[in-house]
């Protein structure tokens, strides 16, 4: 699998928004960045969010599931 160069061009960046996020405060974090990767064997494409963001993302998750709004 290969990395591909720039995530902020096409839609790679904008693959992924987190569902339990509405209001203001969505639209300006916006989505979570992530980066296309190749298969050079069978040529398939795979968003994948880097590690810091994804503790982030789950952090989150765990925060909405709980009511928490901090």
């Amino acid at each position: 699998m290969i990395r591909g160069k720039n995530y902020q061009s096409g839609y790679a960046r904008y693959f992924w928004e987190a569902p339990w996020k509405h209001g203001i405060k969505a639209a300006l974090k916006g989505p979570a960045p992530a980066y296309p990767w190749l298969c050079l064997d069978c040529g398939v494409v795979l968003p994948y969010v880097e590690e810091a963001e994804l503790q982030r993302i789950r952090e989150e998750y765990e925060r909405a599931k709980t009511g928490d709004t901090l």
